[in-house]
C-alpha cells in the first residue's frame, strides 16, 4: 500500500509541471539539461539570427534573445507580442545547461512588460489553464531553438 501511494504522489508531481519552467526569488526561469556529444554548442547557438553570445567566462557563456515570436493556439493575448530574454550556457561533458531568465514582452506602442506579471501571482506560478498553455508553448519553444541549432536541412 505505501507503494501504490508514493507511486500516485510521485506520478502526481510529475504530471503538475509539464514544462521546465521555475520560480526563483520570483523571477520565472526556464532550464533544461541537453545531453549530447556535440562541441561548440555556444557557437552553434549564436548562429541563429535573434540569438547572440555576449560574454564567456571558461565553460559559462552569458547571452540575449531578442524580438522573438512565440505563439500557439490558445494561447494569451500578449503573446502575439514580440517578446527577449537573456539566457546562459554552462557546458559540461556529453551536456549543457542552458537557463533563460528576464523574459521580456514588447508592444508595438513600445512598452516592456516582464513575464512574471503575466504568468506568477504573488511570486508563484498562476495555475490557470491561460497560464499553462503559455508555458507550455514558450517552453515547447526555447527547446527547439536550443536545441534544433544543432539540426541543418538537407537539399536534395
Amino acid at each position: 500500500m505505501k507503494f501504490f501511494l508514493f507511486f500516485f504522489l510521485f506520478s502526481l508531481s510529475c504530471w503538475s509541471q509539464a514544462n521546465d519552467f521555475s520560480v526563483r526569488h520570483k523571477e520565472l526561469i526556464w532550464e533544461n539539461v541537453i545531453i549530447t556529444n556535440e562541441t561548440g554548442i555556444p557557437e552553434r547557438i549564436a548562429r541563429h539570427s535573434r540569438l547572440s553570445i555576449i560574454s564567456s567566462d571558461k565553460s559559462i557563456y552569458k547571452g540575449k534573445g531578442s524580438l522573438l515570436k512565440s505563439n500557439c493556439p490558445g494561447s494569451p493575448e500578449f503573446m502575439q507580442n514580440d517578446f527577449s530574454f537573456d539566457f546562459e550556457i554552462e557546458t559540461g561533458a556529453g551536456k549543457y545547461r542552458i537557463t533563460v531568465y528576464n523574459i521580456v514582452y514588447h508592444t508595438a506602442k513600445g512598452k516592456e512588460t516582464a513575464a512574471e506579471k503575466y504568468f506568477l501571482s504573488k511570486g508563484v506560478l498562476k495555475n490557470d489553464e491561460a497560464t499553462k498553455t503559455g508555458l507550455n508553448c514558450i517552453d515547447a519553444y526555447f527547446n527547439r531553438i536550443f536545441t534544433n541549432t544543432l539540426a541543418y536541412k538537407n537539399k536534395m
